[in-house]
């Protein structure tokens, strides 16, 4: 089985999006996954397979951020299986105090639906799906007698 590197949407549970080796999330229409949200930039963050390896990374390509695990990207930031991608806005927090928070806080104030402070208006989780290879198709076998080759030749037009 191979396996598919993808993202999946937490906001919208319905929706897979499966990576290229190079990715750009954004709002512009030449992005590879939009989102019509005008605090999303129009090149926000830019996934992509580090070169020579299968391990996927993340980059910031915003002034806004881009945050894995609700902490913020600095440079190459690489995935893990089960890591999650957001686009946030802080409403009651500063973004500073957020790096402050330990994990704990941070399942606090982030997980919680009723403390609007951090909402995340892009969330997606990095994952990889397992997908069967497709199996050689065997090819007919060859007609051995002349009225044979004759009812396979007009079956191909």
């Amino acid at each position: 089985m191979a396996k598919v590197p993808q993202l999946h949407d937490n906001l919208d549970r319905t929706k897979y999006y499966v990576l290229r080796r190079e990715n750009i999330l954004g709002r512009a229409p030449d992005a590879t996954i939009v989102f019509g949200n005008n605090r999303v930039s129009r090149h926000h963050a830019k996934i992509a397979c580090a070169p020579g390896t299968t391990s996927y990374y993340v980059e910031d390509l915003s002034g806004r951020g881009t945050y894995v695990n609700f902490r913020k990207v600095k440079g190459r930031f690489p995935l893990q299986e089960g890591d999650r991608i957001s686009i946030l806005v802080f409403r009651n927090i500063h973004p500073i105090e957020l790096e402050k928070m330990t994990d704990r806080d941070l399942k606090e104030c982030c997980g919680d639906a009723r403390n609007d402070s951090v909402k995340a208006i892009v969330d997606l989780t990095f994952q990889y799906a397992e997908v069967e290879e497709p199996k050689p198709v065997a090819a007919p076998p060859e007609p051995e007698g002349f009225l044979e080759k004759v009812k396979a030749f007009f079956r191909r037009k």
